[in-house]
Formats: structure tokens, sequence, C-alpha cells
């Protein structure tokens, strides 16, 4: 199964799990304005606190998409 990035509410930090399910009557609709939306949600339980978090789809990044690579490694910030 995909891996996908998740955020701990109870200890605001981050994890990865290939151990996730999603809603039985996840539903994709069509809005007004043409654009695809998913209806549902995704759970995983979480290693940190040790609870099943429950998600939106848009509330997870696209496992498909690059991470941020905006700043180069070792870069610090402008100073002005």
């Amino acid at each position: 199964m995909l891996e996908l990035h998740f955020t701990c509410p109870t200890h605001d930090m981050d994890f990865r799990s290939a151990q996730w399910s999603l809603d039985t009557d996840l539903e994709i609709i069509t809005t007004t304005d043409g654009s695809k939306k998913l209806l549902g949600n995704v759970h995983a339980p979480c290693p940190l606190c040790h609870q099943t978090h429950t998600y939106a789809p848009n509330e997870l990044p696209c496992p498909l998409q690059a991470p941020n690579t905006n700043q180069e490694p070792n870069s610090r910030p402008s100073e002005s």
C-alpha cells in the first residue's frame, strides 16, 4: 500500500504510514466550478499516541508530488 504523510493532532508531530484505511462509502463529486472532490475519510493508526486519527482527503499532502524543495540545502535566510 502507498505510504501517506500524516500529522498527529495530539503531539503535533508528523509521521508516515502505509497502514491506513478509507471509508467504505467514499464518493467523488463534481463541484459547481467543475472540479472533482473526494468525500469521505482516511483513518490511520498513530505510532506516536497510539490512537486512530481521522483525516479528510484534502488535509493530506499528495503522495505523488515532490516535497517542497524551494530552498537550497544549507542555505541561510537573507539578512535585511
